[in-house]
């Protein structure tokens, strides 16, 4: 999550702010409160940069309050904090829209400066015994607030906000020496489908689960894990817990059953590897039928235009086969028809060898289907021959080469040349399109149909205001088909 900059600071301090704003919705949820956090902003007034509402609990605040800036009056606390540089209690609740509310504020350190306060805002409640659920988790909550307050959380090591298992997907809390305090129903469910039968309190981690919390203690820093054993696969994310920055005091282990999710991600990944073999068999197959073709021309010395025909043929096969090649390094199943673009117009250059003709590319990173890179690669190779052959002639000249996404979705592919243009009979009108859809020959009529049948796009070969040519294809975007099977 990218985190505005925080006004008056810079460097380092900054980055500590973003790491905890990052990471604090643990802090929210293992404490069941709100959370704001608060700067000075001059005189006695404090601005509020950064806001996190719990999963746990109702919010006090559902108004963004980031941004707003208040008087040192209306929160005491926070005051207090900044001055006296150290946590403070509300003693008793402070009602807020005549709610009566905990109140706890810390101040956050950094290399032994104050950069903020952190204020701790939850809903009070009637007296009742706490739970073991409720009480580990507030433990757990004041563990990490006071390594807020002695600098030591947050860690600079980054983890996966989105993917991260969270408090309530499983909590085991552990002492300095690694052995169970408590361990949530959830989490004893997670470690039971890996052949664990129990999480007993005073007893180490099984398996696999104690080296990670040994390697996390020792190293002071957060380990996130896939534990798998007997078919199930455990996301674990262990987070040390410091009395300060020597002094171990336990380690928070968050655990998650991902035994399907992993099981789909595999599944996932083996259709992908297979579709790229597929792939990469076909772009094999259409190279080895080029270089068949290149062979038999080769041999029609004495028939020139079997030899261009066979040659031409050549180069659409080998256009295709290079969205095959692209395909095969593409995970996601679509390719940067920009960068087949680039790829077409140089094996034309390598192909073609006119040294006197400069062709120039200009196009976007645009993604598309395979469905759509494999015509339009065919529809880009005959426009650059066509203007090559027919547009510059014998003669010297500059192919452009276009493709940006168009305004309406879809894209748009441009290839215009400088030459004299061709002759009268090849159907071209000033400013119109062509009139005959049979005319032209046949790279002409092979574009409109892939243009216009096959992508439901629209062609245009007009003559350009001043010299030369300019052919025009607008390819509509591509609705999803929701029958294939996945």
């Amino acid at each position: 999550m990218t985190q505005p900059p925080v006004e008056g600071l810079g460097g380092e301090a900054e980055d500590h702010l973003h790491r905890l704003m990052a990471t604090w919705q643990l802090i929210a949820d293992l404490s069941f409160a709100d959370l704001l956090l608060f700067m000075p902003a001059g005189g006695e007034r404090f601005k509020i940069i950064g806001q996190m509402r719990p999963y746990t609990a109702r919010t006090l605040y559902p108004a963004d309050l980031v941004g707003e800036v208040v008087q040192s009056g209306w929160h005491p606390f926070v005051e207090r904090a900044w001055r006296e540089e150290r946590r403070l209690r509300a003693p008793q609740p402070v009602f807020i829209d005549a709610e009566p509310v905990r109140v706890e504020t810390v101040p956050v350190r950094r290399r032994g400066s104050v950069l903020a306060v952190l204020s701790v805002e939850a809903a009070e409640v009637p007296a009742r015994a706490t739970g073991r659920l409720e009480a580990a988790y507030l433990q757990a909550a004041d563990a990490l607030l006071q390594m807020v307050a002695n600098g030591t959380f947050p860690f600079k090591e980054a983890h996966d906000l989105l993917g991260s298992p969270r408090v309530g997907d499983g909590l085991i809390t552990l002492d300095s020496g690694g052995r169970v305090t408590f361990a949530s129903p959830n989490a004893t469910s997670a470690f039971r489908r890996m052949g664990t039968n129990s999480l007993p309190p005073g007893q180490p981690m099984p398996n696999r689960v104690a080296v990670l919390v040994a390697e996390s203690m020792a190293g002071r820093r957060p380990i996130e894990a896939d534990v798998e054993e007997e078919g199930a696969v455990t996301d674990v994310r262990i987070i040390p817990l410091l009395r300060s920055v020597t002094e171990r005091r336990g380690a928070l282990v968050l655990c998650r059953d991902v035994t399907e999710l992993r099981r789909r991600e595999r599944v996932i990944s083996r259709r992908e590897a297979t579709i790229r073999e597929v792939h990469h068999r076909v772009k094999n197959n259409l190279q080895t039928v080029a270089s068949l073709l290149r062979l038999q021309a080769r041999r029609l010395t004495d028939h020139p235009m079997a030899v261009d025909a066979l040659e031409e043929s050549v180069r659409r096969i080998a256009s295709i086969a290079l969205v095959h090649e692209t395909l095969t390094e593409e995970p996601t199943g679509s390719v940067d028809m920009g960068e087949v673009a680039h790829r077409v117009v140089r094996m034309l250059e390598g192909s073609l060898g006119r040294e006197q003709v400069r062709i120039v590319v200009e196009a976007e990173s645009v993604q598309v289907g395979a469905d759509v890179a494999t015509p339009l690669s065919v529809v880009l190779n005959e426009l650059v021959q066509n203007a090559l052959e027919h547009g510059i002639g014998s003669g010297g000249g500059t192919v452009a080469v276009r493709l940006h996404a168009a305004e309406a979705g879809g894209l748009e592919l441009e290839v215009v040349d400088d030459g004299e243009g061709p002759p009268g009979d090849a159907a071209l009108e000033p400013v119109e399109p062509l009139a005959r859809p049979g005319a032209g020959g046949l790279g002409l009529r092979l574009v409109r149909a892939l243009v216009e049948e096959e992508l439901g796009g629209r062609f245009t070969l007009t003559r350009a205001d001043g010299r030369g040519s300019v052919a025009r294809a607008i390819v509509p975007p591509r609705q999803p088909d929701h029958s294939a099977v996945t």
